[in-house]
């Protein structure tokens, strides 16, 4: 009997401007599609995102979690400066691969 093999899929999501609590509903509905779609490597593209909360913040956790535990990952590119030293700040840059971040990404 032959195994069926797995396709490795890989997708890039624009965060877009703001994640907050306006914008988190659309964006866990894109995240929510790739995650059924099988998708085993998602990355968050954040160029150009300003802002981001609380409710958006909850948000790329539990998308990391949700990749997780489907086998998966997430990965965050083109972090602003300011998110990024958030995501230092907070010890998030221990939990998700950060694949380019400062000024130079802006």
């Amino acid at each position: 009997m032959a195994q069926e093999k797995r396709k490795f899929k890989k997708k890039t999501v624009k965060a877009g401007k703001d994640l907050d609590v306006s914008t988190v509903g659309a964006f866990k509905a894109k995240l929510t599609k790739s995650v059924k779609q099988g998708i085993v490597d998602l990355v968050l593209d954040m160029k150009g995102v300003e802002r981001i909360d609380s409710m958006g913040l909850g948000l790329v956790i539990a998308a990391q979690h949700s990749m997780a535990a489907a086998g998966g990952k997430l990965s965050l590119k083109n972090v602003p400066e300011n998110l990024f030293q958030l995501f230092r700040i907070m010890h998030l840059d221990m939990i998700f691969e950060i694949q380019g971040f400062g000024k130079e990404s802006l």
